[in-house]
């Protein structure tokens, strides 16, 4: 049986389990989005689980600075952003609130460390180009991988992997992009931070009431986490990078397949 083979259609996802949820957690590259954008389904699924009185945490690689943008205009209840960097939310009163990893002055020099760094990386990689959301970011530095560029095979971008990593830095890739830090970030870390810290919410309440939703390998830590962790269908080509693979899959790909997570769960609740 393939590894895809073994991951449970989201079909067999019991009732009970699906209504007791209180959050989704989701990734956003190629879970949310499809080739690149949100669909009018996927904004529509995000706006119909906040009025069955869910919240929806975007957990995602991207920047820092796209995080406060798409917290207004995704009407999130938070953004994790960087894989762990930082993240923001509204608090009680509908104020903006923010964290980040570490204070301004650590945030430079670990910028400069890592824009010192690129052209080492290039040399050894020379059609590896730096992310275009570079200047957005306060943690670390993206690289293409299939964004803006036809996409790497997995092995080489476990090439690249390798590469960052003996060199000293902390790295993890997602479908588009192989990212680099001075600080290990992780996402289900970071998330267990925030849900305590903005909505009081501990790690056993999360792990019992939110489902997690996405595709690829820095979503590992979430997939091994979570117990209702569903991979959208592309989740396929990246298995390979997944030790713990999430417990169910859906049929469709991308936005499809979170529109598809987001049915399931709902029809839970309206049956309540």
């Amino acid at each position: 049986m393939t590894a895809m083979g073994k991951l449970r259609p989201l079909a067999e996802w019991p009732v009970e389990q699906r209504r007791q949820l209180c959050g989704v957690l989701t990734d956003i590259d190629d879970t949310l989005t499809t080739d690149g954008a949100l669909t009018p389904e996927v904004l529509a699924a995000i706006n119909s689980l906040r009025e069955a009185g869910l919240r929806i945490i975007a957990v995602t690689g991207r920047p820092t600075y796209w995080a406060m943008p798409l917290l207004k205009l995704c009407r999130f209840d938070a953004v994790i952003a960087e894989n762990g960097a930082s993240a923001f939310w509204h608090d009680a009163d509908g104020a903006m609130q923010s964290w980040f990893y570490a204070d301004v002055a650590t945030r430079r020099q670990h910028r400069a460390r890592l824009e010192d760094f690129v052209p080492v990386l290039q040399q050894q990689f020379p059609d590896l180009p730096v992310a275009d959301d570079a200047p957005q970011r306060v943690g670390d530095l993206a690289f293409d991988i299939g964004e803006h560029v036809p996409p790497r095979s997995a092995v080489e971008v476990e090439e690249i992997v390798r590469f960052i990593g003996a060199s000293g830095f902390h790295t993890t890739a997602s479908s588009i992009h192989v990212h680099a830090s001075l600080v290990r970030f992780c996402k289900q870390a970071s998330t267990d931070r925030i849900l305590r810290m903005a909505f009081g919410i501990d790690d056993a309440a999360a792990r019992d009431q939110f489902a997690f939703v996405g595709d690829s390998g820095n979503d590992a830590a979430m997939f091994a986490h979570f117990p209702f962790a569903i991979g959208v269908a592309n989740i396929a080509r990246h298995l390979g990078r997944i030790d713990i693979p999430p417990a169910y899959v859906t049929t469709q790909a991308c936005g499809a397949g979170f529109v598809e997570a987001a049915l399931a769960i709902l029809s839970a609740h309206q049956t309540a």
